[in-house]
């Protein structure tokens, strides 16, 4: 996990630094805690956060974790499904627009339903937003 933080605020005192870091080191704790018991189930995350404040999330899911996709990806905002030459990626955000997110599959691991399934909750998001919107 990669968290990068500037600033062009007044110099901090040490001990607020001090502070400072020592509550980013908890968060990326707790995050790795949370990635590990992912990774039991087959998905690989990562995390970066960049200095503009952006925040993105790499899901790559092996083929025990396939069928959770279309959970995932129906928490999109603004998602859509893309083909790359070795798989099918997902794309989207969470957080009302806040945090990138792309799920990875490679297409060996996709049967032809449960690429359906992955396409379909994605037009789910998409259908389920505009009927909010009308």
């Amino acid at each position: 996990m990669n968290i990068i933080a500037a600033t062009t605020a007044a110099p901090l005192r040490p001990q607020a630094m001090a502070a400072g870091v020592e509550d980013v080191v908890a968060e990326a704790w707790s995050v790795y805690g949370e990635v590990q018991t992912l990774a039991g189930l087959g998905i690989e995350v990562e995390v970066s956060v960049s200095r503009q404040g952006r925040i993105a999330v790499e899901v790559t899911a092996s083929r025990e974790a396939v069928e959770l996709l279309p959970a995932l990806v129906e928490q999109l905002e603004r998602s859509t499904v893309t083909y790359t030459p070795t798989g099918v990626r997902a794309i989207g955000t969470m957080c009302r627009g806040h945090v990138d997110v792309a799920v990875t599959v490679d297409r060996a691991d996709l049967t032809t339903a449960e690429l359906e399934q992955l396409v379909a909750a994605t037009d789910a998001v998409r259908g389920s937003k505009a009927g909010r919107a009308a």
